[in-house]
């Protein structure tokens, strides 16, 4: 493997998301129940930017830039403080790391 950008073109780039949409949108995978575990620890109700904030944090601490931010925000904001500890809420979280697994700052770093 050849590091570099130059490696991803159009049919790799689509791999590699699919690839990891699959695992993160899994929530039976032991590592994805630990990140929604840890969010749920947080409290009863988390907002739309602690999901996101979270989210990108148990990721591996990616910089997100802040239009990208915003956009994950506004994704969640219609659903306002989320309950923790719900099946809706998993489901919240996998969507969430899918997002952030198709951002450019998770797939150039």
């Amino acid at each position: 493997w050849h590091t570099g950008r130059e490696w991803i073109d159009g049919g790799t780039l689509v791999h590699r998301i699919n690839f990891t949409a699959d695992f993160l949108g899994d929530t039976n995978y032991p590592g994805i129940q630990e990140i929604i575990d840890r969010l749920t620890a947080d409290g009863p109700t988390i907002s739309p930017e602690a999901l996101v904030d979270g989210s990108v944090r148990l990721l591996g601490h990616y910089e997100l830039a802040d239009q990208t931010r915003r956009m994950l925000i506004s994704k969640v904001e219609k659903n306002g403080q989320m309950q923790t500890g719900t099946a809706e809420f998993s489901e919240q979280v996998a969507e969430m790391l899918q997002l952030i697994a198709s951002t450019k700052e998770y797939l150039y770093a």
